[in-house]
């Protein structure tokens, strides 16, 4: 005879999609136990359906709902949660979207997708102290290109060969949809979190180059290094007042 633990982890999953009914089931007639079965089965996938809704609003937007649904059922097929919680959940929608044949007249779709799943993260991330900017102030010139800067959880950067910022932006409440042309070329974006807003800037490449530099662990003047190749009018004034008006350090290491 089965434990308890035994069948709760077979009645999970049979309701999660397995084919089999956990042992010890029975069902008087005149409704079949597969059928009995199918009844929360449904509820859990519409249950998950209705959080993937809610991950990824504009690209729900972008496809209509009904095949945003039907979309998402195939997506459950091979990633059902795995933990206690639904955060995280919908991890591997981009790349699901990007090896989905029936979206591929949307090739933007992915990264829409990506940017989306950022947002959740900056959202969701830890809380951590700000750096104020009268340390980097109290830095010598000198000893600047040498200081490691350490990023706040919440800061997110990504680089789209589409125009992801202006897509995402026009979806957004109280804002009117409008055509983008997606040969208008990529677009990069920097998301940062303050007082549990989470804002999305349309940045440049260098943006973008200048994080992933400093989050790998490179010194300023490298990643600023890094930057100005990636992108020729790169403004790394402009960019650190973003950073730190917008609590994207948390502390510098000097060498």
């Amino acid at each position: 005879m089965s434990s308890l633990r035994d069948f709760q982890n077979a009645f999970g999953s049979t309701v999660r999609g397995a084919p089999t009914v956990p042992a010890g089931v029975c069902a008087a007639y005149p409704i079949p136990l597969e059928r009995r079965i199918d009844v929360y089965r449904n509820n859990v996938h519409s249950s998950l359906i209705d959080s993937l809704e809610q991950a990824f609003p504009v690209v729900l937007q972008l496809v209509g709902q009904e095949f945003f649904r039907a979309t998402a059922r195939e997506y459950l097929r091979d990633h059902m949660p795995t933990c206690g919680t639904l955060v995280g959940f919908g991890d591997g929608m981009p790349e699901f979207l990007d090896a989905f044949p029936p979206v591929s007249s949307l090739p933007y779709l992915s990264d829409v997708a990506r940017l989306e799943l950022l947002w959740l993260r900056s959202y969701h991330a830890a809380d951590d102290i700000v750096l104020a900017p009268d340390e980097i102030a109290n830095v010598p010139q000198e000893c600047l290109p040498d200081v490691k800067f350490i990023l706040h959880p919440s800061l997110k950067a990504l680089q789209s060969a589409y125009p992801v910022s202006s897509i995402w932006q026009a979806h957004q409440p109280g804002h009117r949809p409008l055509a983008t042309h997606i040969g208008e070329g990529g677009e990069a974006v920097l998301l940062l979190r303050s007082n549990l807003s989470v804002v999305v800037h349309k940045v440049g490449a260098g943006t973008v180059s200048f994080v992933d530099a400093l989050r790998s662990g490179e010194p300023f003047g490298v990643a600023a290094a890094a930057a100005l190749n990636a992108e020729n009018d790169f403004d790394l004034s402009q960019i650190l007042h973003l950073l730190l008006s917008g609590g994207g350090f948390t502390r510098l290491i000097r060498s």
